[in-house]
């Protein structure tokens, strides 16, 4: 009988250790992937012609980089990198535009990320952004300038919150709820443009 506790009982904690040591490890693995993205970002920055294949653990070739942005929130110590595709890949790293092919200051330029519970990485801190925040949109050497003008929980069916609005020139940030049953949509529009 004390045998059979004793296996239980080690089976259990046995258990409880992989499932605490699964997120961390997945944890672990994006911060590599994150780190080999920086890398290649800052050499094809750096340079006109770059090998990226001594770079470990990088996913991504240098056309799919070219056209990487950043994303800055100042309010909530927010600064990301955008992929130009919505991939579960690209979204285990970094944020994705939602729409291919968009550009700032044209429509609506939508971004998505995951909501992540640890650290400061993705969208996690999204819902504490409020009305009047400015958001900055960094591409090449120019900056777009975005004012928060909305913010609200929706059906994750409601896609036609990432439409253009006639005349408007807008950025559209998504993450989901804590639960992940409904999203979390931020709306800014866009209130200068720098060089």
């Amino acid at each position: 009988m004390k045998n059979a506790k004793l296996i239980a009982g080690l089976v259990f904690l046995a258990a409880g250790l992989t499932f605490i040591s699964i997120p961390l490890y997945y944890e672990w693995q994006q911060g590599r992937e994150l780190r080999a993205l920086e890398e290649a970002l800052s050499l094809i920055s750096e340079r006109e012609s770059v090998d990226l294949s001594s770079i470990d653990h990088l996913s991504y070739t240098e056309d799919q980089l070219k056209d990487v942005m950043e994303l800055e929130i100042p309010s909530i110590n927010l600064k990301q990198k955008i992929l130009g595709e919505t991939t579960e890949e690209n979204l285990r790293v970094a944020l994705t535009q939602l729409k291919k092919d968009q550009s700032p200051g044209i429509g609506n330029f939508t971004v998505a990320g995951h909501r992540g519970y640890r650290g400061e990485r993705h969208f996690s801190r999204l819902p504490q952004v409020s009305i009047g925040d400015k958001v900055f949109l960094h591409r090449d050497k120019q900056t777009f300038v975005y004012q928060i003008t909305s913010t609200r929980v929706i059906d994750p069916s409601y896609v036609e919150i990432l439409n253009d609005h006639q005349e408007k020139k807008e950025i559209t940030m998504i993450t989901c709820t804590k639960s992940g049953l409904e999203r979390i949509a931020v709306i800014g529009e866009l209130i200068e443009t720098t060089e």
